[in-house]
């Protein structure tokens, strides 16, 4: 059984969806949206950033933008969640500073928050309101759940999670995905055989770490035309060297040319099915 039920504008996304199939092949993704998740039941393992996390009832993670992620749903229990994503540019600049760049850093969780389905349940309510308001609603009832995040995110501790030697691979590739980037040359920076390397980069990250490095230089990418900078700049600056194998690889995982500004706004990530 797969149900899903859901409603799309350009600004933001809201999804709700039942299943109740085992999937060991989990995939990884990243967008340059905020995802705000809320675990109902199910029995998952959620991948963030090499870290990995598993989500109770009532869990709500905040996924900032570039952070890579994916689960595993570990059996065929019933998997009930809630997901909300919006881009920045939903808020205002004050609201941005406020409640966005705090959560802008890092993923986070908060537990046993199961008043906040109700804030779901509100939002969910506005995919069936006119056009001429619906941005309206969906503005004041995300804005609500995020002050609502901001009052009790300070309430509990740090994140629930299990790191490793890879944090410290991630951290490095983050910080130079401008620069040339290599299996080869990361194995050798860290001391460590390629197939080493690999292994442990799949079973903590859930993908290789060349898909690793493309997922982030495209999210860059997807920032950067929003931000109006010309697609053969953004992708200069993501690091990638060749415009023409840029091009193509865009097209694949996204369906659309990086010429299409309208499609960088919350990305379907990605349509390829390759990745």
């Amino acid at each position: 059984m797969y149900q899903e039920e859901s409603f799309k504008t350009d600004l933001a996304m809201y999804t709700r969806t039942r299943s109740d199939a085992a999937n060991i092949e989990y995939k990884m993704h990243c967008h340059n949206s905020f995802e705000i998740y809320y675990m109902i039941a199910g029995n998952v393992t959620y991948f963030l950033e090499g870290t990995s996390y598993k989500p109770q009832p009532g869990s709500l993670i905040i996924i900032p933008p570039n952070c890579f992620h994916g689960l595993q749903i570990m059996d065929d229990s019933e998997y009930y969640r809630l997901r909300i994503h919006f881009v920045p540019e939903l808020l205002n600049q004050e609201e941005r500073e406020k409640l966005l760049d705090p959560l802008a850093s890092d993923w986070n969780c908060l537990e046993e928050q199961f008043a906040m389905e109700w804030y779901f349940r509100a939002l969910e309510e506005c995919g069936s309101y006119k056009k001429d308001i619906q941005d309206i609603a969906i503005h004041t009832r995300i804005l609500s759940i995020l002050i609502k995040i901001f009052a009790i995110c300070s309430a509990q501790g740090p994140r629930k999670g299990k790191g490793g030697q890879i944090q410290e691979i991630i951290g490095y590739i983050n910080k130079n995905l401008a620069q040339p980037l290599s299996l080869e040359g990361l194995a050798a920076r860290f001391y460590m055989s390629k197939n080493h390397l690999t292994d442990i980069f799949k079973k903590t990250t859930g993908t290789t770490v060349a898909k690793y490095i493309l997922y982030k230089r495209m999210a860059l990418v997807r920032r950067e035309l929003i931000e109006g900078i010309p697609a053969a700049e953004a992708a200069a600056k993501a690091g990638f060297g060749d415009y023409s194998s840029f091009f193509r690889a865009y097209k694949k995982m996204f369906g659309a040319a990086p010429s299409d500004r309208k499609a960088a706004a919350l990305p379907d990530m990605d349509r390829s099915g390759a990745f």
